[in-house]
């Protein structure tokens, strides 16, 4: 058995959600990993907000990743606890080790300031420290009892090393009212009746006696559509909402300090909650989630026709897991996708996408900024507008087009092509507008990419360059192809078959009289 000696031998201090998500190293682990790509200071803004106060409610709009986001990041933060911290021996709310060990630091220096920690712990905290110094000073001990303590005197420091602890494991909870309100239910319900649902030999957040509401009491929790929880149940979270510094646990009336993490997320306006909602809604601190930027976009797609492609091949369910196995393993490395259709579709996406949602230059805080955003999220839930193409659209249209182009294929390999984005995406219903301008946007880059230098443009060099697309020879064409979609490295017989498939798309391209 672990006790707190065995902690401040090996060094140990204590862990908290603040510590983790101020730590720059696990800042960066959050922002480089690829599972949801951009927003970066965004990002950061949230990781903010968690370390002040333990909450934050995600605002933007749909499929723009924001549960997966609030999902990534605290199954990283979660990680980081399993790994570091230690609680208290037979604390539900796996209060810190940590906090032994600054009352013993500090014991000479306070001893009413230390006994008041001991006793601001939850009851099954105190019952351990109390077993703890009992044992050692061979009469009940009781944390209430202040003048008792205080009577024992530099005893107490040398105890407390005995406290037994634990490694602390937690998982991270995901609670969706649309399709799980039972949960949110059973997590709140169960919250006045925790030592019985404990029971005297549960010592883990998910012992089976627990059920759900030991995840409420760690507070490592993901809420979506908060806008769709009944008022009942957002009047019974303002325990957890209230506290601007943390999460706090109400216990048969006694506050329990919880170092936990609830993202709540939402793709309305906060203006849609009813009145009676507004004042609880207020205290959770609001980080506005925008759509991500074309670059983001890009990279967004071609991740999502890699996973289709192994997909394709694995014949398998799409676990997320064995995609980056095979990723790893470099599977499908015969297959290509052309760096036009990847671009054809993130253009096409961003300009489904109102530019207030896009090119976000205030925080919550600014009142003009969010106002702004508010206005973007209602024209994208306008069913009287040309669609937004949110990133779930996305991932099924990529599926279609891998599919069908596997049906199509004449060789071992998947080629995708433009062509063969553009004739799955005429069976959605999107503007004409939208497919030109996306189309402007490429022409755009392949006359970027002819440039030479980086000048300003003039009227002469626009002609030059039309002069040029329009009047290519075969030799220059292929030049062309090869340097824009980057195969210069692959073999002579796969960079032929490439040109062969994308080359019509090229044409159809540059056969146009404007840019």
């Amino acid at each position: 058995m672990q006790t707190v000696q065995d902690l401040i031998e090996a060094g140990y201090q204590g862990c908290s959600v603040r510590s983790i998500m101020t730590d720059e190293k696990f800042r960066n682990k959050v922002l480089e990993d690829k599972t949801v790509r951009g927003n970066n200071n965004v990002k950061q803004l949230v990781m903010d907000k968690l370390a002040v106060g333990g909450k934050v409610l995600l605002t933007g709009p749909t499929g723009e990743a924001k549960t997966l986001f609030a999902r990534v990041l605290l199954n990283h933060l979660t990680h980081e606890i399993n790994d570091k911290k230690y609680h208290i021996k037979g604390s539900p709310f796996l209060e810190d080790a940590g906090y032994i060990i600054k009352v013993i630091d500090h014991y000479k220096k306070n001893i009413y300031g230390a006994i008041e920690v001991l006793q601001s712990l939850s009851p099954f905290a105190r019952q351990t420290i109390e077993e703890t110094l009992s044992e050692g000073n061979g009469e009940q001990v009781n944390l209430d009892n202040t003048d008792q303590i205080v009577k024992l005197g530099n005893k107490v420091p040398e105890l407390l090393k005995n406290v037994p602890v634990e490694k602390t494991i937690v998982r991270t909870a995901q609670i969706d009212p649309r399709n799980d309100p039972d949960s949110l239910y059973m997590l709140l319900a169960g919250v006045e009746n925790l030592e019985q649902l404990f029971g005297d030999t549960s010592s883990t957040t998910f012992d089976p006696k627990a059920h759900k509401v030991g995840t409420l009491s760690q507070g490592f929790l993901v809420v979506n559509e908060i806008q769709r929880l009944h008022l009942s149940l957002l009047e019974s979270l303002m325990g957890f909402l209230e506290d601007p510094e943390g999460v706090k646990y109400n216990l048969s009336g006694q506050p329990v300090y919880v170092d936990g993490a609830i993202i709540f997320t939402s793709n309305s306006p906060l203006t849609v909650f009813g009145e009676e909602s507004q004042p609880i809604i207020n205290r959770i601190p609001e980080v506005l989630w925008p759509a991500r930027n074309v670059e983001d976009r890009i990279a967004i797609v071609k991740d999502m026709f890699e996973e289709h492609l192994i997909i394709q091949r694995a014949n398998i369910v799409a676990n997320p897991a064995l995609i980056r196995m095979f990723e790893l393993m470099g599977e499908g490395k015969n297959d290509f996708v052309s760096r036009l259709a990847v671009e054809f579709v993130a253009h096409l996406a961003s300009e489904s996408i109102p530019n207030s949602l896009k090119n976000l230059t205030g925080r919550s805080e600014d009142r003009v900024a969010r106002a702004e955003f508010y206005a973007g999220l209602d024209e994208v839930h306008n069913p009287q507008r040309s669609p937004y193409i949110d990133l779930r659209t996305l991932n099924n249209a990529i599926g279609e087009i891998v599919i069908r182009a596997n049906e199509d294929k004449t060789t071992e390999s998947n080629i995708i092509t433009l062509d063969n984005v553009k004739s799955t995406f005429e069976l959605y219903d999107i503007s004409p507008t939208l497919v030109n301008n996306a189309l402007q946007s490429l022409k755009l880059s392949i006359r970027e990419h002819l440039r030479e230098g980086g000048s300003a443009i003039s009227v002469e060099e626009v002609t030059e360059e039309l002069d040029k697309l329009t009047a290519m020879t075969e030799e220059q064409m292929k030049e062309l192809v090869i340097s824009y979609e980057g195969i210069e490295n692959l073999p002579q017989d796969a960079q032929d078959e490439i040109y062969g498939m994308v080359k019509p798309s090229y044409e159809s391209l540059l056969d146009v009289a404007y840019l």
